[in-house]
């Protein structure tokens, strides 16, 4: 909005005035007068956006989390071993995703979910149960046949009182929300590098590898090298053990071809990423923004974040054009006259 002569701030005119001498001396101009500003300007091929998902609310949560009315001492019992969701977090998961097969760009003319190019998924239950509800395709009458299993993110499960809620097939989410003819199906990927804090609640503890991808057909398990969980038992991790998991993680990212990357994982996996790379002190980051960043996530929340590499990590650009001579092979440079 503009401003009238009269509400000018003295801050304003002295920053006009300083204006007419820049091109004479800008070592003159301050950070106040650039109003606080801290801009970083990279190349698009060292970004990625990464759409940070908190899994919904799984049985651990319900009956570990004081805020719940649970008990912080079940979160030590088997009972919730690599717990599922709990019928209001696949209600949270249907919300996400009424959310995002809504969502459009500000000029209305793309839907969000048509950009997300690759979910990268915990190996956990209740984050795979997330995933598929939330970012994968509608449910299915039954299970496919076997020779189209892949044709569904998961397979139909019957219910377990007080451990997971019965539950129909998801099939997969091949073309966005509007046909795209020739557009690849959207990957699930699971990851080991965004699991949960590796300690003692078996609530963090994986299962076989073999039982998640008979379970979760449509999901690519083929970077979960370990059948077994080769993490959990043998550590508690630290928080600067998780950082430099969150390191490796983002890492793994960056390699990656695709620009715009759905991330389900968990709490403290996730908090810890943010208060690593988020709005940290160095950057010089406005408290609000570090606030908005650094908050702890609810269950089923999608946090969208841009993250730079200044290293030199990213991959190539499809929308860079270098030119000069480029395309220019039929010009004749006598003629450029």
């Amino acid at each position: 909005c503009t401003a009238s002569p009269a509400g000018e701030s003295a801050r304003h005119r002295r920053r006009t005035m300083q204006g007419k001498d820049s091109a004479q001396d800008l070592s003159k101009l301050s950070i106040e007068d650039n109003f606080g500003h801290r801009f970083f300007i990279a190349p698009h091929r060292h970004t990625k956006t990464l759409y940070l998902v908190r899994h919904g609310e799984g049985y651990h949560n319900l009956h570990g989390e004081p805020s719940l009315g649970g008990d912080r001492a079940n979160y030590k019992s088997e009972k919730y071993f690599d717990a599922h969701l709990t019928p209001k977090g696949w209600a949270q998961c249907r919300a996400l995703k009424k959310h995002l097969d809504r969502a459009v760009t500000h000029d209305g003319c793309e839907h969000v979910m048509d950009r997300i190019e690759l979910v990268a998924v915990s190996p956990l239950m209740r984050a795979l149960e997330t995933a598929v509800g939330s970012l994968g395709g509608d449910d299915k009458s039954c299970d496919p046949p076997a020779s189209r299993l892949d044709s569904a993110l998961m397979l139909s499960r019957t219910a377990i009182e007080g451990v997971r809620p019965a539950h129909a097939a998801i099939g997969t989410r091949n073309e966005g929300i509007h046909e795209q003819p020739g557009r690849k199906s959207l990957r699930f990927l699971a990851c080991e590098l965004c699991r949960e804090h590796v300690g003692e609640n078996p609530c963090d503890r994986r299962r076989r590898t073999s039982e998640y991808a008979a379970a979760f057909p449509g999901v690519d398990f083929s970077e979960i090298t370990d059948e077994e969980d080769a993490a959990w038992g043998t550590m508690i991790e630290t928080n600067d053990q998780m950082c430099e998991r969150a390191h490796r993680f983002m890492e793994w990212v960056m390699r990656r071809p695709e620009t715009h990357i759905a991330v389900v994982t968990h709490s403290a996996f996730m908090a810890a990423m943010l208060r690593e790379f988020g709005a940290t002190d160095q950057l010089g980051c406005h408290e609000s923004v570090k606030q908005e960043t650094h908050r702890w996530p609810n269950n089923c929340e999608m946090r969208p974040v841009v993250v730079i590499d200044p290293s030199g990590g990213g991959g190539l650009d499809p929308m860079f054009f270098p030119g000069g001579r480029t395309g220019l092979d039929d010009f004749n440079e006598a003629e450029n006259v």
